[in-house]
């Protein structure tokens, strides 16, 4: 079974300045020091956050399910604003999926705004798992939102 979750919000910043979080690792230092209750620490166990970059996920001691995951960054792609990553050990490949994939996007909606954007793609053979791939839709509208605000903010200071 295959699916796809996604979720947008406006963010009245130039895209550039949005992709400056997006884009770079910059966005798991921000949910680690801003969200700690999403994620505990990420490591940086391959690169320098471009194409080919392999993160280490902690999740907070206590979490239910999933203590960690590895993620490599398949793409980065700085000049149309989307980064597109792949679950590769423990997380969601631990519970049976055979793909679970997060892209990041930013779009331009004038000089001054932008849509910031999550989708998740997954891939399971057994239906009975697919629901847990939307156990990661609030976390990441928490991340978007919580970055709209901060990178409002840090524009209008």
């Amino acid at each position: 079974m295959k699916g796809t979750i996604s979720d947008e919000i406006e963010v009245n910043v130039p895209a550039n300045v949005a992709w400056e979080l997006y884009g770079t690792l910059h966005l798991s230092r921000f949910i680690v020091q801003e969200l700690p209750t999403l994620l505990n620490k990420v490591d940086v166990i391959e690169g320098d956050g471009s194409t080919g970059t392999v993160l280490k996920i902690t999740f907070p001691e206590g979490t239910p399910g999933i203590p960690y995951f590895k993620e490599r960054f398949n793409i980065v792609d700085n000049e149309k604003r989307y980064k597109q990553s792949q679950v590769i050990e423990g997380g969601y490949v631990d519970l049976g999926y055979t793909f679970y994939g997060i892209r990041f996007e930013v779009n331009e909606k004038d000089e001054n705004s932008c849509i910031t954007k999550f989708t998740v793609n997954y891939e399971v053979e057994d239906v009975r798992l697919a629901s847990h791939a939307f156990t990661m839709f609030e976390p990441l509208q928490t991340v978007i939102r919580s970055a709209k605000t901060y990178l409002t903010n840090k524009t209008h200071i």
